[in-house]
């Protein structure tokens, strides 16, 4: 039952998909959706995982916490026949802290 109403909802515009987060997760996932298929951008390029000498793999994610206020993801970027990393950080939160761990930004290109 659980599988026919997943693939129901996946015939449906994405504004009308069942979406988890707050009204600001919720607009990003819709808007991205119609850019690229984010279940396939996930599969493509995975959070990266550490592995520390000898230590337990951990998934590079940071989750959203009300005392932090953002959350982060490491993804590799690199295409799956590339030997090399190429490592991407995503943040989303309160401006004031996303922009005070910024060094660059892109204006015009």
């Amino acid at each position: 039952m659980k599988a026919r109403l997943k693939t129901a909802e996946e015939g449906l515009l994405n504004i009308f998909r069942h979406c988890k987060g707050d009204a600001s997760e919720t607009g990003l996932c819709q808007f991205s959706q119609s850019v690229e298929d984010l279940n396939n951008f996930r599969a493509k390029y995975p959070v990266h995982k550490f592995i520390p000498t000898g230590g337990k793999e951990t998934d590079c994610v940071i989750p959203f916490s009300s005392d932090i206020k953002f959350n982060l993801f490491i993804r590799d970027m690199a295409n799956s026949d590339e030997q090399n990393k190429n490592l991407c950080v995503f943040m989303k939160g309160a401006p004031e802290r996303i922009l005070g761990r910024c060094s660059r930004i892109l204006i015009n290109g």
